[in-house]
């Protein structure tokens, strides 16, 4: 009863937060909003700016370490750019809008006179820059609920002055570039092809699904590249990152052969890059193509968007560990739930660990569900695999139980069970943060009393987890109070 009262309540929650569904907008109206926004960031006119963005609004600047969440945090983050460069613009690109998206490539222009808040300390060197980038707005309505933008950070430093030019390799390739070879696919068919020939490393391959007029704009280097210099640029990746991959998050269709395409790039550094020597770290970069498709499946024009400086410092940078003990916080409406958890590493590699929990108050949602329990769960641990830079996937998995005292003395009966499905990454050397779900079944629901949920249940309760941790280090001590 208890059990099904909290479902409903659940459901209840998710409906008042979700609310009523936004009325959909034209593509036409979702460009004229996005060019209105763009004449308010133009104007520097921070109220009209703000008005565009709806309530839970999210810019994911790819690249940052952490994401804007709200229309002031956007606010302030535009107010220390219009600082830092009081002469900043864009310069509009092409623009593309289907369903609820609405996609931009440009580049944001400006001269840095005064401070960067990420370098206070550094004097303005006064040269102008660009930022050329992909912007994907999503939309609620007439309001933009997220923005993604994909570009090169390092690109933007360099033009300031604040970081030294790469050694650039001449674009030569090492192979005789053959001629094109039409596809017959359709433009998202061809799109899957093009992956699939990148996650290959055959960049002879890779050129023949260049159209032979193709040109890409390689956005961190912020120049065009033919057909020819785009197979040696491809060389340049395979050679440096050998096992290199490339996994699609997120295609969309564009119309008229248009594609764009969000990824997930994974390698170990391995060669020579820009002039960078391999020191064997793992990386991990977000990216994105845009690319145009020719009606027998060839690119004949794109350009590819990431960050450099978040490649180079993976590059150059051991990773943090995940050994330790950790306290984490649980947020939840009736304060933060506290837990320890040590990890242990099980391989050399330090790809795969074993996790020690411990609850230090308890749950209120348990009280709920297992109402004859104890209040403070017993945890078996837990068990989590690195996949990719300082990111990683666990389960974990507890128990409730109670004390019953009888004839023959006490006793611990089993009264449910749970288990936490996790996604978590170390967001600094002593922080992490993470989400996943919780999974809360009961005891009838393991009838061979093997300690698992026995196949083909569904849970009572499935709820969001949400955390962030902090390792314990080493702390101050304190001064002693004297005795009167």
């Amino acid at each position: 009863m208890n059990a099904t009262r909290t479902i409903v309540l659940l459901s209840i929650v998710g409906l008042l937060v979700c609310g009523a569904p936004a009325l959909g907008q034209s593509p036409e109206d979702l460009m004229a909003v996005r060019g209105a926004f763009a004449d308010a960031l133009n104007a520097h006119d921070l109220d009209a700016v703000v008005s565009f963005l709806a309530d839970d609004f999210v810019f994911d600047w790819v690249g940052m370490p952490t994401l804007i969440v709200g229309p002031a945090q956007f606010r302030a983050s535009l107010e220390g750019q219009y600082m830092h460069s009081p002469d900043w613009h864009t310069d509009e690109g092409r623009v593309f809008a289907t369903d609820n998206v609405v996609v931009v490539e440009h580049a944001a222009m400006g001269t840095q006179t005064g401070p960067l808040a990420e370098l206070p300390d550094l004097e303005p060197q006064g040269n102008p820059w660009a930022w050329y980038h992909v912007d994907i707005y999503e939309f609620e309505g007439d309001k933009i609920k997220r923005l993604t933008s994909y570009g090169d950070t390092a690109g933007v430093y360099m033009s300031m002055g604040v970081m030294p030019v790469p050694e650039m390799p001449d674009f030569v390739p090492s192979i005789a570039v053959p001629a094109h070879e039409p596809t017959g696919l359709s433009p998202l068919e061809a799109n899957a092809e093009h992956v699939r020939r990148w996650n290959s490393h055959d960049a002879a391959s890779m050129a023949k699904i260049y159209h032979a007029d193709c040109t890409v704009f390689a956005g961190p280097l912020g120049m065009e590249l033919d057909r020819v210099a785009m197979t040696a640029m491809n060389e340049v990746f395979f050679s440096a990152f050998p096992d290199v991959e490339l996994e699609i998050v997120r295609t969309i269709d564009l119309g008229n052969g248009w594609v764009l395409t969000e990824l997930l790039w994974q390698a170990t550094h391995q060669g020579t890059f820009f002039g960078i020597p391999p020191m064997g770290y793992a990386t991990e970069n977000r990216g994105v193509w845009l690319v145009h498709y020719t009606a027998d499946g060839l690119v004949r024009e794109g350009a590819f968007y990431y960050d450099n400086l978040t490649l180079m410092t993976q590059m150059t940078t051991p990773e943090w560990p995940l050994d330790g003990i950790w306290v984490s916080t649980v947020p939840t409406p009736l304060g933060n739930l506290v837990m320890t958890t040590t990890y242990v590493a099980q391989d050399a590699a330090r790809t795969m660990y074993s996790g020690s929990l411990e609850e230090i108050n308890a749950m209120p949602l348990l009280a709920e569900i297992y109402p004859d329990a104890d209040p403070t769960p017993k945890w078996a641990g837990g068990h989590a695999v690195k996949v990719g830079r300082h990111q990683y996937e666990a389960t974990y998995l507890g128990y409730s139980v109670k004390i019953v005292d009888s004839e023959i003395g006490r006793t611990t009966e089993f009264v449910g069970l749970f288990t936490v499905k996790a996604y978590f990454q170390l967001t600094g050397p002593d922080q992490l943060s993470g989400h996943g779900t919780g999974s809360y079944y009961l005891a009838a629901q393991d009838a061979n009393r093997d300690g698992f949920p026995d196949e083909g249940e569904e849970p009572v309760v499935c709820v969001p987890w949400e955390w962030t941790g902090r390792r314990l280090t080493t702390m101050p001590g304190c001064v002693p109070t004297p005795m009167p």
